[in-house]
């Protein structure tokens, strides 16, 4: 990336719809979970608002939505948006604590 001040910054580590945890006391990036077949998501919107499961693909539809194909812990398989998926891991570990299931 090349500013107007004639000096380069460095390519960022991150991209769009991966998650980083951040610790609050030293403003600091603690770790950065990418958005991959394979990745632990939580749905955050839909009609499968609350569901956890494992990314499975994701389609690319240009000039439309995206979709995500999740599974969840008991293999049933749900479709949302991109926009409606937020990365918590890699893997099936989550990087945050999840309330057990009733």
């Amino acid at each position: 990336v090349t500013t107007t001040a004639d000096y380069s910054l460095p390519p960022p580590r991150h991209q769009i719809n991966d998650s980083i945890k951040l610790n609050l006391e030293t403003n600091e990036v603690e770790t950065i979970v990418k958005i991959e077949n394979g990745s632990g998501v939580f749905a955050t919107g839909g009609n499968n608002i609350g569901r956890v499961g494992v990314l499975q693909h994701i389609e690319h539809h240009p000039g439309s939505y995206e979709i995500a194909h999740v599974k969840d812990a008991r293999g049933n398989s749900f479709a949302t948006r991109l926009s409606n998926i937020f990365v918590i891991g890699a893997g099936k570990e989550p990087i945050i604590s999840l309330p057990k299931q009733k």
